[in-house]
C-alpha cells in the first residue's frame, strides 16, 4: 500500500498546521488507513476506549492527530484558515 501524501491529508481534514500535516505523513499511513481513522476521529468510537486501545500505534497516532486537526478547525475564527 502507497503511504498518504500532504495533498491527500489537506483534502480530508481541509487547511491544517504543518505539523499536523507532517506528523500524519510520518506515521506512514496508507489511504485507506487515513480513512479510517477519521471516520474513528470524527465518529462516536472515539468515546470508546476499548475500541481506541485495539487500534495499532500507527492508528492511535493518526486518530490523535486527526482529533487535534478537527478540534482546530472547529475552533478557527471566522476566515482564518
Amino acid at each position: 500500500m502507497a503511504e498518504i501524501s500532504k495533498r491527500e491529508v489537506v483534502a480530508a481534514i481541509g487547511p491544517v498546521d504543518d505539523l499536523i500535516v507532517r506528523e500524519a505523513l510520518r506515521t506512514g499511513a496508507s489511504q485507506i488507513e487515513l480513512r479510517d481513522a477519521l471516520a474513528f476521529a470524527e465518529g462516536p468510537s472515539n468515546a470508546d476506549a476499548d475500541a481506541y486501545q485495539a487500534l495499532s500505534g500507527r492508528m492511535r497516532r493518526l486518530v490523535d492527530l486527526l482529533s487535534v486537526a478537527i478540534h482546530l478547525r472547529g475552533t478557527r475564527a471566522p476566515g482564518r484558515a
